[in-house]
């Protein structure tokens, strides 16, 4: 029989008021953990606070940094010239002239690096510089099927026989030409096959038509031992230097893939081939009148490429940047980005895109009194030039002279001292020798572009709007959570952390920084007062009563509204970071608060884990009592059984 079934022999549900009893005895439980619960709700709204007043700390940090108020903006007036400012670049217009843009060196490697085509080999291995592709081309209005397996002579002897007539071709030193009775017509709309492209051959409207270009040239998946080289077989593997990187090359490895290794080197280059002039190329990755440096180290790659001078390579050298500004130059920039480095503006870039009016000169006739340039001049005659040299001057030309040209040619011109003898094309300048080092003519129409830099006023207005929003949303934070209220019943409710002393605390104090004079500031903006933000006198949140105010104070006293936020140990900005990163340190007020909440709550827990014990040892006392009185009544029911039984 089991004696712990409540009155199961007594009748009596004696378990019933065991768990009333117990629940009795739990009351201090109740009360420990609804104190608890509050704690932690406090606990809770402190950490709520302790963002905001962090975002608030954020604020205070960028208006206590100096170089807000060094911030510039700059504007361009053409959008061919864009800059940037850094802080306290000196605010102006800078106007800027651009006569020249920087280019990139090139080394050119020799043309005819592939060898010529074999005209007896099959198309696809016979060396031409363009794939050949199969299907169909059209020669005179006859369509011809091109198979990559069949040779050059093979394909051609075929196009004449369809054509037939007077038609006929010829291979000649890589080229070849199409030669017939009438006017030459090439391909249809319906070709598949690239063959005529291959040849490099164009309709001219003539009855002779020849390869614009030779058409033999490199095959760039043949490694360098297969590679199809003018000069010969290259070695299988190597390798060589550029710009002083070292670039190895395997016997595994195809012509592509070591321009791959070219172009994701350190080098600072790209290097590509050109299939027009099959010739491979090396560019600088960057601007401007540099050299490009390369050495065979082991194997003969550059040589085999014509890339090296002993192979008849050449650089093509870059330009640099040529420009004026605030009328002082000419000046020179290796970049198309001028920076201080070049102009002396500190802190300023300008980035042109555009430029105008600058030619180099090439070549003197002193006999004809012209001057030859590197490239088309794009002058009129009339138009004015000066002189800038960073080598010598022409002889009976001076640098300091405006002179007048008379175009003769896109890339050459007379020079004249009246513009009226350069449109008469009479009196020209006697030109007694030619240059020595770059000499350059500059017009008067380069691309023009005025920078203007500012103090960047609206960052710091953003910069105050945002520490008043925040400083707002933590006061009415912190007003709601002390604050009581009264319902409609008279029931007073208390702010969950109206028994705290430190949210009050941190409101009066972040009122009484932000609000009250500035010591050591002997200017007139003294107080946020000063540029238009006040107090309303019932809250601690202060608003923007005169904005007129502060934007006049951003655009004439832009210093004093910098020392009223950084002045040291007392500027707004820098009182209210250095008291937020107290109260938040880690072992500041907040902390502190917080850990001693936690520490309750552990300490509660704690309490109630050890009065629970109380309650289930009391509990299972009396749980025991009962249990012995139900074996007791037991007994005592089991004895007057037997005595009825024997006395019946």
């Amino acid at each position: 029989m089991d004696l712990q079934v409540a009155g199961l022999v007594s009748g009596f549900d004696w378990k019933t008021m065991v768990d009333q009893l117990s629940s009795v005895e739990r009351a201090p439980q109740r009360r420990m953990r609804v104190e608890q619960r509050d704690i932690g709700r406090k606990n809770s709204a402190l950490s709520t606070l302790k963002n905001e007043l962090t975002a608030l700390k954020t604020e205070a940090e960028k208006l206590k940094s100096t170089d807000l108020y060094d911030s510039r903006s700059v504007t361009s007036s053409q959008t061919h010239s864009t800059a940037t400012a850094k802080e306290g670049t000196s605010s102006g217009d800078y106007r800027f002239e651009i006569y020249q843009l920087a280019t990139a060196a090139k080394q050119l490697g020799n043309t005819d690096v592939g060898a010529s085509v074999t005209s007896s080999a099959a198309l696809d291995s016979g060396g031409f510089a363009i794939a050949v592709t199969e299907g169909t081309v059209t020669v005179q209005g006859k369509q011809i099927t091109v198979s990559t397996s069949d040779s050059l002579d093979t394909t051609l002897a075929a196009i004449k026989t369809a054509v037939g007539g007077s038609f006929d071709y010829s291979i000649t030193s890589d080229k070849v030409t199409f030669t017939d009775s009438s006017t030459v017509v090439l391909g249809s709309a319906t070709d598949t096959s690239n063959l005529l492209q291959a040849m490099r051959l164009n309709a001219n409207g003539t009855s002779s038509i020849t390869s614009s270009a030779n058409i033999g040239g490199m095959d760039l998946s043949k490694t360098v031992d297969a590679a199809n080289f003018t000069d010969g077989v290259g070695s299988a593997s190597g390798s060589f230097k550029i710009n002083e990187t070292t670039i190895t090359y395997a016997t595994t490895d195809n012509i592509t893939d070591i321009l791959d290794k070219i172009n994701n080197s350190e080098a600072g280059v790209y290097a590509n081939y050109d299939t027009v002039n099959d010739r491979f190329l090396i560019t600088n990755k960057t601007e401007g009148d540099v050299g490009i440096t390369l050495e065979d180290v082991s194997g003969n790659f550059l040589a085999k490429t014509r890339l090296l001078t002993a192979n008849s390579g050449s650089l093509s050298r870059g330009n640099n940047l040529l420009y004026m500004v605030n009328d002082n130059g000419p000046l020179e920039s290796r970049s198309n980005t001028i920076t201080q480095n070049s102009s002396g503006v500190q802190g300023l870039s300008v980035t042109a895109t555009q430029a105008s009016g600058a030619s180099r000169i090439s070549s003197v006739d002193t006999s004809g009194e012209s001057v030859t340039t590197t490239e088309s001049h794009n002058y009129s005659t009339g138009d004015s030039v000066t002189m800038y040299s960073p080598g010598s001057l022409p002889g009976g030309l001076s640098g300091s002279t405006t002179y007048y040209v008379k175009v003769t040619a896109n890339n050459s011109f007379t020079m004249h001292t009246t513009k009226a003898d350069a449109e008469a094309g009479t009196s020209a300048v006697d030109l007694t020798s030619a240059q020595s080092g770059d000499v350059y003519f500059l017009d008067s129409k380069p691309k023009k572009a005025t920078i203007t830099v500012k103090s960047d006023t609206d960052i710091v207005k953003t910069a105050i709007s945002d520490l008043i929003t925040r400083l707002n949303k933590v006061q009415s934070l912190i007003s709601s959570q002390i604050a009581s209220s009264t319902d409609a019943d008279g029931k007073i409710t208390r702010g969950v952390l109206a028994s705290e002393t430190l949210p009050t605390e941190i409101g009066r104090e972040l009122r009484s920084k932000i609000t009250g004079d500035v010591s050591g500031i002997t200017s007139t903006i003294k107080r946020l007062e000063s540029i238009g933000y006040t107090s309303t006198g019932y809250t601690n949140e202060i608003t923007l009563n005169d904005s007129e105010k502060l934007d006049s104070a951003l655009r004439d006293n832009l210093g004093q509204i910098k020392s009223l936020f950084t002045t040291e140990t007392y500027g707004v900005g820098i009182a209210l970071y250095d008291y937020l990163d107290n109260v938040l340190d880690d072992d500041g007020a907040m902390a502190t608060t917080q850990k001693n909440m936690a520490d309750q709550v552990t300490d509660i827990t704690k309490q109630i884990a050890d009065h629970e014990r109380v309650v289930q040892s009391n509990r299972d006392q009396l749980i025991r009592g009962f249990v012995a009185m139900e074996q007791s009544q037991a007994k005592v029911n089991q004895q007057m059984s037997f005595l009825a039984a024997r006395f019946k």
